[in-house]
């Protein structure tokens, strides 16, 4: 049904005066009159009583006069949406998010990215990088935020963030004493960190710290999250690391201290489909990336 003839419609019915409506319409009146025939032909029912005198609608005319608002409605509506979808400033994003990541920086990259585009959906996964490595490529995902190096190159990504862990012990550890450790200081100690599935490269770096500070930790606890890792802390099970200060909760029994000297590093990274060029996808990563240069 042609768009155009139900505003003609709509136009008449209003102004019930076909002068006063080829002209509203920006047609002649002959035109205005052809096409309101046309309608009725198409609908096989009457829509309009005209005489020399008056204009007036049909009981048909009046129904198909409020549903064909509606129609004319919706289809502004539509044509807005897909407008709105083309700049990127509706739909849904599927994000994938690291444990690590969904408390460092997860919160203020939300915000950005809501008050930048405030109609636009998002729905949060928390995967490992692993994971969401097989998830981009399975289009589960559209954006992740994961630990760098990605196994497959086919895919585009950038490091957004670099923060050096710290430990956090319970406040009994003769340890807790000095105001800062080294990675030898550890030697003794049992660790608590990550399993190795969610950053299994991570994971062998601080191994290899360890090792190049003169020692193989013996005793190793994972645990996940960093809650965790601080509970565990706290009933002194053993030493923790912790990356990023927005990740030191504060709760009695622990203390934090700075690594110096050579330290493992926490990096996050954002990954996505080399090529998805969607603005969606563009206004989350520099989201992400402003994100993180501020938390590293």
């Amino acid at each position: 049904m042609d768009r155009r003839r139900l505003q003609f419609f709509v136009a008449l019915c209003e102004e019930l005066h076909f002068h006063r409506a080829a002209a509203r319409c920006h047609i002649t009146q002959p035109a205005l009159s052809q096409q309101l025939r046309q309608l009725e032909e198409e609908l096989q029912v009457q829509l309009i009583h005209r005489n020399k005198r008056r204009v007036s609608l049909t009981r048909a005319g009046e129904t198909f006069l409020g549903e064909t608002r509606k129609i004319l409605r919706q289809m502004d509506r539509a044509a807005q949406l897909a407008r709105q979808t083309d700049r990127g400033e509706i739909g849904q994003l599927s994000v994938g998010m690291t444990a690590p990541a969904l408390y460092i920086v997860f919160p203020e990259i939300m915000h950005r990215f809501r008050t930048a585009l405030p109609n636009f959906g998002v729905n949060v996964h928390v995967m490992t990088t692993a994971e969401q490595e097989e998830a981009l490529r399975a289009g589960a995902i559209d954006v992740g935020i994961f630990h760098p190096p990605l196994d497959d190159q086919s895919l585009s990504s950038h490091p957004i963030a670099r923060m050096r862990f710290n430990v956090v012990l319970s406040d009994s550890n003769p340890l807790a004493a000095l105001p800062s450790l080294r990675l030898e200081d550890l030697s003794k100690q049992r660790f608590i960190i990550f399993p190795r599935v969610i950053g299994p490269r991570l994971y062998d770096e601080i191994i290899s710290l360890c090792q190049q500070a003169g020692f193989s930790p013996e005793l190793i606890l994972e645990a996940s999250p960093a809650q965790s890792i601080i509970a565990l802390a706290a009933a002194d099970f053993g030493i923790g690391l912790i990356a990023s200060d927005l990740q030191q909760f504060e709760r009695p029994g622990v203390v934090y201290r700075q690594l110096e000297g050579p330290a493992p590093y926490l990096t996050l990274g954002v990954a996505y489909q080399s090529d998805d060029t969607s603005p969606a996808i563009q206004t989350f990563l520099n989201v992400a990336t402003a994100v993180g240069e501020q938390v590293s």
